[in-house]
């Protein structure tokens, strides 16, 4: 007896080809889904100084020092361990001079560590939000102490360019110590722009106090100021 070849069911051949890619679909959409889910496993982290990494200053000018300063990957910074410039507005001599300005030992000691977060040469270093602290820290140990003020200031101008609190402490400062020139110079900085005739006032004072002028405002904004040499 002779064995008979059955022909194929067109019909069911072609359903189970149908089957066979519809599987291969489906597996090839689980793989997409577990490369992307692996994929949102890894964060990168943006370098410091990019957008969105640590350190990045937004919109500010170009060789601005970053609003948010601080230690790459968020390591805590001792402020002791950063340098200052040795002279000049923000140097070691002014940290020196500000911190004899006191009588209290403990206010002068938190003046030192957001001095050196605010001016620290070290540019990525600098913690502006941290030094606030440390400056409101020794106002409320020594209310009279107007370099605390003057730092808090320029802290606060750093913070979101809140012009209104820098002035605010600027002039606290001068009403505290009228002969403060670094204040004085730097109201002649912050009205510069918007009224040159009140920072001329400013700039005057502060190049009478001996103050140096490192921003070079006199060429730039108050050519008009004559500075009496004797």
């Amino acid at each position: 007896m002779n064995a008979q070849t059955s022909t194929p069911n067109p019909t069911a051949l072609r359903s189970r080809l149908s089957a066979l890619v519809i599987l291969c679909a489906a597996l090839a959409l689980l793989a997409t889904a577990c490369s992307k889910k692996e994929e949102g496993r890894r964060v990168e982290t943006p370098a410091p100084g990019t957008a969105g990494g640590p350190g990045a200053s937004g919109g500010l000018p170009e060789g601005h020092p970053p609003i948010d300063g601080g230690a790459p990957g968020g390591a805590p910074v001792d402020p002791s361990t950063l340098p200052l410039k040795a002279t000049g507005s923000g140097s070691l001599a002014e940290l020196e001079r500000g911190r004899a300005a006191t009588k209290v030992a403990e206010a002068a000691a938190v003046y030192d560590k957001g001095f050196r977060l605010t001016f620290t040469s070290d540019q990525g270093s600098r913690d502006y939000e941290q030094a606030r602290k440390f400056f409101n820290q020794a106002l409320a140990l020594d209310p009279k102490y107007a370099e605390a003020y003057r730092g808090l200031a320029y802290a606060e101008f750093n913070i979101g360019f809140n012009k209104e609190a820098a002035l605010a402490n600027y002039m606290k400062a001068i009403e505290i110590k009228p002969d403060y020139g670094e204040a004085y110079y730097a109201l002649a900085f912050m009205y510069a722009m918007d009224n040159k005739e009140k920072g001329a006032e400013y700039f005057k004072k502060a190049m009478e106090l001996g103050v140096a002028d490192e921003r070079n405002l006199g060429t730039q904004f108050y050519p008009q100021v004559k500075i009496e040499t004797h």
